[in-house]
């Protein structure tokens, strides 16, 4: 399965985990134990799918990082033997082609710390829950 395609399915799957959420949330104040446990559980799905879908953005960040450092080596090399220039010459013009990658890594690390920061919000919401369910209990609620 090609990144693209984890990519979509696990969107997909956050997605159809979301809107089930929001059925439940819209009623929150109705919510029966089991129904809580279930939005528990569903708050735990998402979770699962922001991580996969941060690893994604990750794993493409090291990429384009890796590949800055090979472009910037392949420039230096071009133009030392193509166009004579000196060593420190193609240090700094070989930058650029470096530069360029980087640009695509921040992108993709950006992505990623917001699918990090969407998991850890799921958790603290699957906590919340977990705290619903023990004051109900403690109220003497089933």
């Amino acid at each position: 399965m090609s990144s693209e395609q984890k990519y979509q399915a696990a969107l997909k799957a956050h997605d159809k985990a979301i809107a089930q959420i929001k059925e439940l949330d819209a009623r929150l104040h109705e919510l029966s134990p089991f129904e809580l446990a279930k939005l528990e559980y569903l708050y735990t799905k998402v979770e699962r799918h922001a991580w996969t879908l941060a690893g994604i953005f990750k794993s493409q960040s090291k990429f384009y990082e890796g590949m800055a450092e090979v472009a910037q080596g392949t420039a230096y090399k071009n133009i030392r033997a193509e166009q004579g220039k000196t060593g420190t010459d193609a240090q700094y013009e070989s930058r650029i082609a470096k530069g360029n990658m980087l640009m695509e890594a921040g992108e993709h690390e950006g992505d990623f710390i917001s699918w990090k920061g969407f998991a850890i919000s799921y958790e603290g919401a699957r906590n919340s829950i977990k705290d619903m369910i023990k004051a109900i209990e403690a109220e003497g609620g089933k």
